[in-house]
């Protein structure tokens, strides 16, 4: 896991392949209505919106085809964390979908606009949550293949 401000997310670009053309994607952006933009193999942004739901009872997710970059445009979130392999897969992982939902023990941090969040494979992760009050926030999920 990495949190980082977004503008300083490009020195990760040597180790993440289409990172830089999803920054460059994510920074043109004029219109931040919810859509999903295609990038080069199998890439994508999502601009997401909404409010944030109870941590609490929540389920996690992980990944095993995908790395997320969650990058907060608007408001805030908080997001638990914890390595996948201390949680509990609860049912199927969905191959199609890319993602598993996992119960268990997690650290929580807040990430205001401005900053973003890189979860790999290995990394459970809550995302759109709050400890304490409901908080509207808005976003772009850049998902690189691994």
């Amino acid at each position: 896991m990495i949190v980082c401000p977004w503008k300083e997310l490009n020195r990760y670009a040597a180790i993440l392949p289409g990172l830089e053309e999803a920054v460059k994607l994510v920074d043109s952006l004029t219109d931040l209505t919810p859509a999903t933009y295609p990038l080069s193999g199998g890439n994508k942004v999502l601009i997401q919106q909404g409010v944030t739901k109870s941590a609490q009872g929540a389920l996690a997710e992980a990944h095993r085809e995908y790395l997320d970059i969650q990058y907060i445009l608007e408001g805030q979130e908080a997001f638990g964390w914890a390595p996948v392999e201390d949680l509990q897969l609860e049912g199927e992982f969905d191959t199609a979908k890319d993602k598993g939902k996992y119960s268990g023990e997690f650290d929580f941090i807040t990430v205001r606009a401005g900053f973003c969040y890189i979860v790999f494979p290995e990394d459970g992760h809550m995302p759109g949550v709050h400890l304490d009050e409901p908080a509207n926030f808005k976003k772009a999920v850049v998902k690189l293949k691994v």
